[in-house]
């Protein structure tokens, strides 16, 4: 039961989840700007590995990043709109998030509490032209909290 309800809360945020918009990242210096081949709908397999549940691969999720200057702003999946968004700082090819956002609750068997929060999550523009997002969060519910990475790795 506890996979299936890692399953349902990674397929719910895809690669996040609603609340805060707003970054607490450290500012970023009068660098270079962020690379604008960030800015697209990227296309991937996203991943999520919480200990003690195993890990949930999702092929074929979709992120849309939007760069300006040393922001990215990603458009988030765990909200019915799917508008709400975060914005990470950064130059050249990475920029990353850090704050504290959550989903909705869930519903999976008898528990209707299960909640993904994450609290940070970098974004790397690959030499080949692909996109990584690598993040970190926990799951609580049911009785269960939990540390989890997330993974998503597009074109």
């Amino acid at each position: 039961m506890r996979r299936v309800a890692a399953g349902l809360i990674v397929a719910l945020m895809m690669m996040g989840c609603g609340g805060s918009s707003e970054s607490t990242s450290d500012p970023v210096d009068s660098g270079a700007p962020l690379d604008a081949g960030f800015a697209k709908t990227w296309s991937g397999d996203y991943s999520m590995t919480c200990s003690g549940l195993g890990t949930t691969v999702y092929p074929g999720v979709t992120s849309t990043l939007t760069v300006s200057g040393n922001s990215l702003t990603a458009l988030l999946a765990c909200t019915p709109s799917g508008s709400t968004s975060v914005t990470a700082t950064g130059s050249g090819k990475t920029a990353t998030w850090t704050g504290s956002f959550s989903c909705p609750p869930t519903f999976q068997g008898n528990c209707y509490a299960w909640v993904f929060t994450r609290t940070s999550v970098t974004y790397t523009l690959n030499a080949n032209g692909t996109l990584t997002a690598t993040g970190v969060g926990s799951l609580s519910g049911c009785g269960v909290s939990t540390d989890c990475t997330t993974s998503f790795s597009g074109m």
